[in-house]
């Protein structure tokens, strides 16, 4: 017994949703440190630690649950690199 396929039009409407323009870009497989002009973040300073690495990125930093602030530098590591 064969069944027949009804394709609704919200399918059809989801089916031109798929892009076909050129491939996103790869994103940086290199981690980002980011320092604070120069000088070590504390600690505490993740969210302008967070903006200083998507500026770096130019635009967004990848964030994982790796990312983490080295002690010994000062510096904010997002090991996943630029989205």
């Amino acid at each position: 017994m064969m069944r027949a396929m009804l394709i609704s039009p919200v399918m059809l409407a989801c089916a031109a949703c798929v892009p076909s323009g050129p491939a996103a870009t790869p994103r940086s497989a290199e981690p980002v440190r980011v320092s604070n002009a120069g000088q070590p973040f504390q600690m505490w300073e993740g969210a302008a630690a967070r903006t200083a690495a998507d500026a770096v990125c130019g635009g967004k930093v990848s964030v994982s649950i790796y990312d983490r602030f080295d002690r010994a530098t000062g510096e904010w590591v997002y090991p996943e690199g630029c989205a």
